[in-house]
């Protein structure tokens, strides 16, 4: 049973927790677009990390106390006027049955209950938003206990941020989290493939956009981030968004799109041939990019650290550059000074899961985090090279970024986007019917 899954999440947190201890967190709240439309709802990934929940509106409660674990979950109370404009929620008894959770209230009851729980804890573990009514609400609790020292009420003297021990528990995916990353990489590879076959010379970045949401939205999945659908020079931005651009015959698209499948993200780039066939000087670039790629993977590995990962990919890079005489001198001396970041200004990847860049930290103890098995992450080296005198005119406005995502496992690194092409006979082969 699915539901289990955060079950045993929240029973880790408790055993992290210290005894007498509370902890708070509150699902993302709704986003005005503009006057009263909202965004499409996204919910706070370490909230559905610990309960599966996709609706606004929840607040979750773990209390620890006289080494005994119990977990709360507070909600708004249906109306029928609710239910006529936005459908049918939830009642608490319902979601005290879906969520495995010990008690569940309505938020008519949230004070009462949460000053109980409050009273005479030792810590208190949240990273809720200064302004959130949460926070006024549990800094008003405080402050009655306060002023009640006299009657033998304490409050928490110790507060802890609660994200920073989820971010922690987040970087080993489980099974079912793979599953849903491999769905998602799935998915993201099948949007490309009709990319690559629909591209040609005056198409607009746009309609290469409309290509990928309609692969995403016929697998029941949506964007994992704003789409970098870049052609010619706008491959030089690295956040390049406008998508509005025309696609130049000659001239490269790099795409950076990606899906995101039951939360969990996946995270793609290639570049291609808008005419499909690279011209010599964008081959002689993407080779170097693509090799730069495939040493960094080999990295990848159990004990490793992610500096080698990059450092591996900037090698390389340099080196290549180098042998094309667009970084000047030796090898050693060109890595020492740098002088790959002009070209390559960006770290080779990041970690990945429910975020796009999942916010998990890269050191751990003595300054570095090995690798283990079950964490994923992007491998993703580019090169960008913008008018300039000093590089021969037939590389100028070339941006080339290739990225995969990559599980770490025992028997190596596994590439999740694998099926993919990115080698240049091989796009060049997807894209035949439009070169």
């Amino acid at each position: 049973m699915r539901n289990s899954i955060y079950q045993k999440r929240r029973k880790k947190i408790f055993g992290m927790m210290e005894n007498n201890s509370i902890a708070l967190m509150q699902s993302a709240s709704e986003k005005i677009r503009n006057n009263d439309v909202f965004y499409s709802y996204r919910q706070c990934s370490n909230f559905f990390y610990l309960t599966g929940h996709n609706e606004p509106d929840g607040i979750l409660v773990l209390s620890k106390r006289n080494r005994k674990s119990y977990t709360y979950f507070f909600t708004k109370k249906p109306t029928k006027l609710q239910e006529t404009w936005t459908g049918t929620i939830d009642s608490s008894a319902k979601l005290k049955n879906k969520l495995s959770v010990n008690e569940c209230y309505y938020h008519s009851e949230i004070e009462e209950r949460l000053y109980d729980l409050i009273k005479n804890s030792d810590t208190l573990y949240h990273s809720l938003d200064m302004e959130s009514k949460l926070n006024s609400l549990v800094t008003k609790i405080i402050k009655s206990l306060g002023k009640k020292y006299r009657q033998g009420l304490s409050y928490p003297s110790k507060i802890i941020s609660f994200d920073k021990i989820i971010y922690r528990m987040r970087l080993i995916k489980s099974s079912e989290e793979i599953n849903d990353i491999k769905k998602a990489c799935s998915i993201s590879v099948r949007a490309h493939k009709r990319l690559m076959k629909a591209c040609h010379p005056g198409m607009t970045e746009y309609q290469i956009g409309a290509e990928l949401s309609h692969e995403f939205n016929t697998h029941n999945a949506k964007e994992a981030y704003p789409m970098i659908i870049a052609s010619g020079k706008n491959a030089c931005i690295l956040h390049y968004m406008k998508n509005n651009c025309k696609l130049k015959n000659g001239e490269l698209l790099l795409t950076d799109a990606a899906a995101e499948y039951k939360n969990y993200a996946s995270d793609i780039t290639r570049t291609i041939p808008i005419n499909g066939k690279f011209t010599q000087p964008q081959k002689l670039l993407y080779e170097i990019v693509l090799a730069a790629q495939k040493n960094a993977i080999k990295k990848c590995l159990v004990g490793k650290y992610w500096k080698d990962i990059h450092k591996e990919a900037v090698k390389t890079i340099t080196r290549g550059l180098i042998n094309l005489g667009i970084i000047k001198g030796d090898l050693k001396n060109a890595l020492h000074k740098k002088k790959y970041e002009k070209f390559y200004m960006h770290g080779t990847g990041h970690w990945l899961g429910l975020d796009v860049h999942d916010p998990c930290e890269f050191l751990g103890g003595e300054n570095t985090l090995k690798l283990k098995s079950g964490m994923i992450f992007t491998v993703e080296p580019g090169i960008y090279i913008k008018t300039d005198k000093s590089v021969p005119s037939k590389f100028h406005n070339v941006g080339i970024r290739i990225e995969d995502d990559v599980l770490i496992s025992r028997n190596g690194p596994v590439v999740l986007t694998s099926s993919l092409p990115k080698e240049v006979r091989d796009i060049e082969k997807t894209m035949g019917k439009n070169g």
